[in-house]
């Protein structure tokens, strides 16, 4: 489920500018269910990527799984606080409740 949500961040960030265009719109949800994290973080794709990572970590019961998913999480959180900055810096009407990648917290 947490690939197959990641799969439909990256097809609405695929459409959210028409072809030839450069302008920039806020990511918002679609019809598609998966894509409602959006109402929650900026990088719902890091977020769903973290979760397929912890449940193969999980599936697995490898200490070097869960060692390189809370490597990868360190990296995501980075990225996606940037992009968070980025976003409120860009768009003065974006949205206030968003968190960063995890919904809430961070």
């Amino acid at each position: 489920l947490a690939e197959l949500g990641n799969y439909s961040i990256h097809l609405l960030f695929r459409n959210l500018r028409p072809a030839g265009s450069k302008e920039r719109k806020i990511p918002v949800p679609n019809g598609n269910p998966f894509t409602q994290l959006f109402n929650f973080v900026s990088c719902p794709n890091y977020t769903y990527e973290v979760a397929a990572w912890l449940s193969f970590s999980i599936m697995t019961q490898s200490l070097p799984a869960l060692l390189f998913t809370t490597a990868g999480f360190v990296q995501m959180a980075i990225w996606a606080k940037g992009k968070h900055r980025n976003y409120k810096k860009e768009f003065s009407n974006y949205p206030k409740g968003r968190t960063a990648i995890i919904p809430f917290l961070l």
